[in-house]
């Protein structure tokens, strides 16, 4: 389950870097 809640805090933590790399 922590590891669960890791991924999906690093796969936001990259969405939102794309996101302000891309308009």
């Amino acid at each position: 389950m922590a590891r669960l809640c890791v991924n999906i805090d690093h796969v936001a933590t990259i969405r939102q870097a794309r996101r302000t790399v891309e308009p």
